[in-house]
């Protein structure tokens, strides 16, 4: 069981470094192709890939009729909605206040566990999130811009509907993971994502123009790690960890994006941004930490205290 969450705690942070340095490449392809038909190549190519490696692996295995809404609804909410409500979002208002609203996400993971799941909220997790949030704020605090305006509200809406999208995305895969592989599961839902990221790619083919091969490269990247792989990844650790503690190293991701525009794009790093970088590995630390860890810890200072 511990070299099993030790896996899938493996597996969560490679997910984190590979979607938190995808923000460069998706910048330089961006420049020539437009947001949802960006999401419709990257998630339609990793579900060929996926659906031929899981036909070799499941070559027996079907998704029952029971089980094909939830399924659909899963791809829906978890690929399709959160990249079109993530998309337009930041359209909208600046990245920096983007990623402070989507670093809620484990915050509305534990309340939704709670409420449809009857999970009780264990204190370390919720100290984790919290001192993540804290993290991040520190990261992106110097790009922090609130100017009150319509546009920023109405951002601000698309992105707090992307970090719940994807909370309920979590949820609803509990159901599916009992039942099914996490290949099958990460091949079916890619394939449904993209089938609803199809009519809205389709709206912007005034945009569509020649791809170049830089370009190509990078949506191959986007592609093969940040969409196939990584939708694995996250699904196996999101079945070993649970939502909650899955979600909390989200988190991490604005430092890693930081890093990587330092090093790539050769943008700015500021020692507050290093000191967040910490503070969301110590929080991630925290949220992992065997429940009544603060409890005991608290009665082991009061003995302490006594004696002395």
């Amino acid at each position: 069981m511990e070299n099993k969450k030790i896996k899938a705690n493996i597996l969560i942070l490679l997910t984190v470094f590979f979607w938190g340095i995808s923000a460069t490449n998706t910048k330089i392809v961006l420049g020539e192709v437009p947001p949802a038909t960006l999401a419709f190549l990257r998630f339609s190519l990793a579900s060929l890939l996926l659906w031929s490696i899981n036909r070799k692996k499941n070559p027996n295995m079907k998704l029952g009729k029971k089980d094909r809404k939830r399924m659909v609804f899963c791809g829906a909410s978890g690929i399709s909605l959160y990249f079109i409500l993530e998309t337009y979002g930041i359209s909208l208002i600046s990245a920096a206040n983007a990623t402070i609203l989507l670093a809620s996400i484990p915050i509305f993971t534990m309340l939704g566990e709670k409420v449809f799941l009857q999970r009780p909220i264990k204190k370390e997790e919720t100290l984790g999130a919290f001192v993540t949030l804290v993290g991040v704020g520190l990261v992106i605090g110097n790009s922090l811009n609130i100017s009150g305006g319509y546009r920023e509200l109405i951002g601000s809406m698309l992105l707090i509907g992307a970090a719940l999208s994807w909370v309920v995305f979590s949820l609803a895969n509990k159901a599916l993971e009992q039942k099914y592989s996490i290949l099958f599961n990460a091949t079916y839902q890619s394939i449904f994502g993209s089938m609803f990221l199809l009519p809205v790619a389709l709206m912007e083919y005034n945009h569509w123009g020649p791809i170049s091969m830089i370009s190509w490269g990078n949506i191959l990247y986007l592609t093969l790690f940040c969409s196939a792989l990584c939708t694995y990844m996250y699904l196996s650790a999101l079945k070993e960890l649970g939502a909650t503690i899955t979600n909390v190293y989200i988190n991490l991701m604005p430092f890693v994006g930081v890093l990587a525009a330092y090093i790539v794009l050769k943008e700015n790093l500021y020692a507050m941004q290093i000191v967040g970088g910490i503070i969301i590995v110590v929080g991630i630390s925290l949220a992992n930490v065997k429940p009544g860890w603060l409890k005991s810890g608290y009665k082991n200072k009061k003995v302490l205290t006594q004696k002395s």
